[in-house]
């Protein structure tokens, strides 16, 4: 029956959903990843990881700090820290503002799915939007959160796990009346989602069609805070280099 399937897709769709909410910055020519978590203390830029070796890496006033001691550097290397930190500092603002988007347009989604399946709808719009201003202001709060995949997941995930019980109960109750209601139900039914579906894509496309400015921005930035990284001289005991952004050529799907 054509309902059951659209509750199967949309079920699918959200636990693909849930299990991707880690934060991957996609420029439409860049792909950016990291292993490391970052925040900022006073004006350094601090870089960590848990059960790794060194665990934390401070970068500030053109310095270089392993686990808490400060190493020596050559003339360039000072100065090649420096400039990492202003282009750390002047691109924060550019990713901070694409990522609030991308937030935004993922909340704009699940808000239309949910004002069309879910089981009380009222109440689900209206808990997305306070979950909506949450999680803005926790990264109004916490602005080097972008660069963290790992902790945006952690602030996405409990949202998703929380309403798609709604959405997807009430989805599978509407797909049955309309399953066991006769052709006429299942035909409006089907063409329901088919118009929820559209304006969700009309919505989704004219945003990410308009963040794309700022994306192609945002690469050439983080590209060249990746090329600072990879000139410096420094290495660490074991002979590796800091490696604290990597971006490559964006994956073609």
């Amino acid at each position: 029956m054509k309902p059951a399937l659209t509750v199967l897709a949309l079920a699918t769709l959200f636990a693909s959903a849930q299990a991707s909410a880690h934060l991957n910055v996609n420029g439409h020519q860049c792909d950016v990843g990291s292993d490391w978590n970052v925040r900022m203390q006073r004006r350094a830029f601090i870089f960590s990881r848990d059960s790794h070796q060194p665990a934390e890496i401070g970068i500030g006033g053109g310095r270089l700090f392993i686990d808490g001691r400060e190493q020596k550097l050559s003339e360039a290397d000072h100065a090649r820290l420096s400039r990492f930190e202003r282009e750390m500092t002047e691109t924060l603002p550019v990713l901070h503002d694409i990522v609030v988007e991308a937030v935004d347009i993922a909340f704009s989604a699940l808000t239309e799915v949910a004002r069309g399946l879910a089981s009380d709808p009222k109440q689900a719009v209206a808990d997305l939007q306070s979950a909506r201003v949450r999680v803005r202001a926790e990264m109004q709060d916490k602005p080097l959160l972008a660069f963290d995949g790992n902790a945006i997941g952690k602030v996405i995930e409990p949202v998703i796990a929380e309403f798609v019980p709604q959405i997807v109960g009430g989805a599978v109750s509407n797909a049955l009346g309309a399953a066991f209601g006769g052709e006429k139900k299942a035909n409006e039914f089907e063409q329901r989602m088919a118009r929820m579906e559209q304006q969700i894509d009309r919505n989704v496309d004219a945003r990410a069609k308009a963040l794309e400015p700022k994306a192609d921005e945002l690469c050439g930035r983080l590209k060249s805070i990746d090329s600072i990284d990879d000139e410096l001289e420094y290495r660490l005991p074991d002979g590796g280099r800091l490696d604290l952004l990597r971006v490559g050529p964006r994956d073609k799907d």
